[in-house]
């Protein structure tokens, strides 16, 4: 209330003290009527300052009213920046990704572990508190999915590979496991280990996440360019793009890029990267500072390799990645399967994609979610992004241990730049596993025991997995090629031993010599 308000209050106040006063002196009935007068002036001034205060107090409601709207709106809008902030894409880390990105609600999470928990009692017989009718309905629909699967028994007896599976089943290392074994370019089994019922992996075959066993495929386009001579193993990479050349990259080579030497860093070290701009990410490429001296030291070029080799290719020819992918690998090959995206409105090949799990103990429980992200928004990382199935990762190794010659009898490679492609062309030392490794085009050859080839010392076998989840090998000796993939990712220990036992299964199945195997 201001001063002058106060001052109005307080005056008729004293006024009224005094005219009291001479209300009850023996005074003259004159002196009355001048108290009755100051009375009338005193309610005057009470009323005008009445009427001040009522205003007074309408301004401060309309200013309270004002206050408590911008205070809604400042909550909308915290609530917004909060719900971004609770995004998926404020997840993704690109390293994660490629060896990789972002969360979809934790309900979403646990609605589906939820009906893994009911199945799984359901099957076990284990009821746990579960309501035994919904036990019932949920063993009904495991019969039924295992009628509609139909998996038929295999035309060829795989004992100890079928043997190993049906183990590591029973043990919760995979849900669902496709194992596809090609003998002299020819395939000999396509066999899937499921908890639905095992058998001959069904048609249309069902597709997994392949992580870095993809970049074999990516790798696969410049192997075809290379023997057309549209590329050079030791040309520069500025030859090809120019724009590479920044920070001293100049000396860094096809043959580098290809054996992880070319000294990069493994991913692109920052959260804010646009997977989606294929052209952002080769300027990021090409701006990079080298890490290593090119040709010094392997540093596994975890999410860096596939664009890398993706951006050479269209740069030598002009056509985009995935364009190129289809004309040089997938079509020629027959590699039905295989893509590394997939179109929102191609929904027979997104029903066909497996759910990804991780086990209770992976380091990276949302990496499912994650990977949901880039097939959703339909990103191409060709080190990360590729979907495909054990018979098309088995079809390509296939080619390259039978000479160049693919599954259907066409000449894909010529002889000698499919012996290319395992022989070594670097043998340096390794940063991260603190040892000399031998490196192929795009390839890797194992010479630990054990390994996840189930291959012995000095074998010839070459190959390359993916994150906590596969391996594909092929042993040209031997004119075998396995591939590997599983639906549940793990730690990378447990992770290796299950795919070397499962290697050494296959290699004692087709009568070839083991190397070690480890015990779990």
């Amino acid at each position: 209330m201001s001063s002058e308000e106060l001052r109005l209050t307080e005056e008729p106040r004293n006024r009224s003290e005094g005219e009291d006063a001479e209300a009850v002196s023996p005074e003259s009935g004159a002196a009355r009527g001048e108290s009755d007068g100051a009375s009338s002036v005193g309610m005057a001034d009470i009323q005008a300052t009445l009427a001040k205060l009522e205003e007074q107090i309408g301004a401060y409601r309309r200013m309270l009213a004002e206050q408590e709207v911008a205070a809604s709106l400042e909550r909308t809008e915290a609530d917004r920046e909060a719900k971004k902030e609770a995004s998926p894409l404020g997840g993704i880390d690109e390293e994660e990704l490629g060896d990789v990105a972002e969360s979809i609600a934790s309900d979403y999470v646990a609605f589906f572990a939820g009906l893994d928990a009911v199945a799984e009692a359901a099957v076990k017989g284990e009821r746990n508190g579960v309501d035994s009718e919904v036990e019932r309905v949920a063993s009904d629909a495991v019969e039924v999915e295992e009628e509609e699967v139909g998996l038929a028994e295999p035309s060829v007896e795989l004992p100890e590979l079928f043997g190993e599976l049906e183990s590591q089943l029973a043990m919760g290392l995979h849900r669902n496991a496709s194992v596809a074994v090609y003998e002299s370019g020819e395939e000999h089994l396509v066999y899937l280990s499921s908890d639905t019922g095992s058998g001959v992996t069904p048609e249309p075959q069902p597709l997994f996440r392949a992580f870095s066993s993809g970049k074999a495929m990516a790798a696969a386009v410049i192997w075809r360019l290379l023997d057309a001579g549209v590329v050079g193993i030791d040309s520069p990479v500025v030859d090809y793009w120019p724009e590479f050349a920044q920070r001293g990259k100049s000396k860094v080579t096809v043959r580098h890029v290809l054996t992880h030497t070319a000294g990069l860093p493994r991913d692109y070290g920052r959260g804010d990267v646009d997977w989606g701009d294929w052209g952002r990410m080769s300027d990021i490429l090409a701006s990079m500072d080298l890490e290593y001296e090119p040709g010094e030291v392997i540093h596994y070029h975890a999410i860096t390799f596939g664009l890398l080799v993706g951006e050479i290719a269209s740069r030598a020819t002009g056509v985009a990645f995935e364009e190129l992918f289809d004309r040089e690998v997938r079509d020629p090959l027959g590699l039905v399967d295989t893509r590394f995206s997939i179109g929102a409105d191609d929904v027979d090949a997104r029903s066909r994609v497996q759910r990804l799990y991780t086990a209770d103990d992976y380091h990276d429980l949302e990496m499912p979610m994650k990977m949901d992200w880039l097939l959703d928004n339909q990103i191409v990382s060709p080190g990360a992004s590729c979907i495909t199935s054990a018979r098309d990762l088995g079809r390509l190794y296939a080619a390259v241990c039978n000479g160049g010659v693919g599954c259907d009898g066409e000449v894909w490679l010529s002889q000698g730049a499919a012996a290319n492609v395992f022989a070594t062309h670097a043998s340096a030392y390794n940063i991260e596993e603190m040892s000399r490794v031998r490196v192929g085009q795009g390839i890797w050859m194992f010479d630990d025991q054990p390994n996840r080839m189930g291959a012995p010392s000095g074998s010839s076998a070459f190959g390359h997995g993916g994150m906590g989840s596969s391996i594909t090998w092929g042993d040209p000796e031997n004119g075998l090629s396995v591939a590997i993939i599983t639906d549940t990712m793990q730690e990378e220990e447990l992770n290796g031993t299950r795919l070397n036992r499962i290697s050494a299964a296959v290699r004692r199945d087709m009568g070839l010599e083991v190397g070690s195997v480890a015990d779990f």
